[in-house]
């Protein structure tokens, strides 16, 4: 198998059958990958091909290395059969999590496991070259630093804010520069698979296959720090939109202030009343007010600028003035959520990013919201729940995309 460029690798096979059969190999790899150990006849219903077929590939694959056999099924009535699953060392995948101001690096192996310690690095997104740069020289120190080899390394997945059409492989926000796309400009510095996706869809993605929400089809993740976004899973799937847009509530106009401006240029954004940057101006409003208060005192000792963990912190510890900040943008990010709610009708909400933190402080006039802005029938069976992976929950991200998209292309082609 050459997984590295599965485009270059056909290029080099002669003839139809043997087309087939590498494709067919490639299906079989990226149902392990997605589905982890599975037995030969699961790998049957979910290929649709013979189990003599199955059984010849998996032959093949633990020959060359890729699959290996891993315990027993339990019984259905009879001899356990056996599991299957991809080799640790079959393949590997880099997760690169950006937010405004840092970039987290780290190696994941194909059975979704880190193997290589977390790399992170201030980085503050923009559309200059050098930042793109910058970016590329942390990720190739991070991949040769990692001890594994080049070519066993065939993926890198991103995970990143901003309006982003992750088929075209676009960012319309950050590192938009030159007459190419963003994942163009990436393969020519990276010989791997690059994947691109917004970082409230990718997040919500690693929730769906990792975290709260893998029992659940129809589920919204919202994820709160300095912006708020939006991912939606609808029926198993990750919705994405017309033009890979689908998500972009935050801005949605949904009170009447005229006086808080958001970051897209309107007025009464969700984003501006309910995001960490929105509690980072009540926090420094109420900084003027009460100097000698417990989230003062943190800010002080902290000495660099406030963050939205300050008055997360602050509240648990029972800053009056924190608890009330925090409770107005519970109220006012319930209002946006009912509206979602009652439009999408989802089974579960997951919470996510440093407002999750503050549990009950944030969930309880979320609940408060809905009970007043949203039908008690649309509302009774949606579960809000607080994410799983916590900080983790970026990186994951990139890599639930990797897991969503890998050889997805090449194998959507008519062979």
């Amino acid at each position: 198998m050459h997984l590295i460029n599965p485009h270059k690798a056909l290029s080099n096979i002669d003839g139809v059958v043997e087309t087939k059969n590498y494709l067919l190999k490639l299906r079989l790899i990226k149902n392990l990958y997605r589905k982890d150990a599975s037995t030969a006849n699961e790998i049957c219903g979910s290929m649709g091909i013979s189990l003599p077929t199955v059984n010849t590939l998996l032959l093949d694959l633990i020959r060359s290395g890729e699959v290996i056999k891993q315990g027993r099924a339990a019984s259905q009535g009879g001899r356990k059969p056996d599991l299957y699953r991809l080799a640790p060392d079959a393949f590997y995948v880099v997760a690169v999590d950006l937010s405004k101001y840092a970039v987290n690096l780290a190696l994941y192996n194909c059975q979704h496991v880190q193997v290589a310690q977390k790399a992170v690095h201030k980085l503050a997104l923009n559309n200059e070259e050098e930042t793109f740069e910058e970016l590329c020289q942390h990720l190739e120190t991070y991949i040769s630093e990692s001890g594994i080899p080049n070519q066993k390394i065939i993926a890198i997945g991103i995970s990143m804010p901003g309006l982003i059409d992750s088929k075209a492989g676009i960012n319309h926000t950050y590192l938009n520069f030159g007459d190419k796309s963003l994942q163009a400009h990436l393969e020519t510095r990276f010989p791997q698979a690059i994947f691109i996706e917004n970082d409230a869809r990718a997040m919500t993605l690693a929730e769906f296959k990792f975290g709260a929400a893998k029992s659940a089809q129809n589920v919204l993740g919202i994820f709160v720090g300095w912006g708020i976004g939006l991912g939606i899973v609808i029926d198993g799937k990750l919705y994405q939109g017309s033009s890979g847009f689908a998500g972009e509530f935050a801005h949605s106009p949904l009170f009447e202030s005229q006086e808080i401006s958001c970051t897209c240029g309107k007025k009464g954004c969700l984003e501006a009343i309910a995001s960490g940057t929105s509690i980072v101006r009540m926090a420094e409003q109420a900084l003027q007010l009460d100097k000698d208060s417990i989230l003062a005192r943190m800010a002080k000792a902290n000495k660099g600028p406030l963050h939205p963990n300050l008055v997360v912190n602050a509240a648990k510890e029972g800053d009056q003035r924190a608890i009330t900040i925090l409770s107005d943008v519970g109220l006012n990010l319930g209002r946006g959520i009912s509206m979602l709610i009652q439009l999408l009708n989802p089974e579960l909400i997951i919470l996510g990013g440093v407002v999750a933190e503050a549990n009950q402080y944030i969930l309880t006039p979320i609940q408060q919201a809905l009970n007043i802005y949203s039908m008690a029938k649309s509302r009774e069976k949606t579960q809000i729940s607080l994410y799983q992976l916590g900080n983790e929950v970026g990186v994951v991200g990139a890599i639930a995309v990797v897991t969503e998209n890998l050889f997805e292309e090449i194998l959507s082609k008519p062979s």
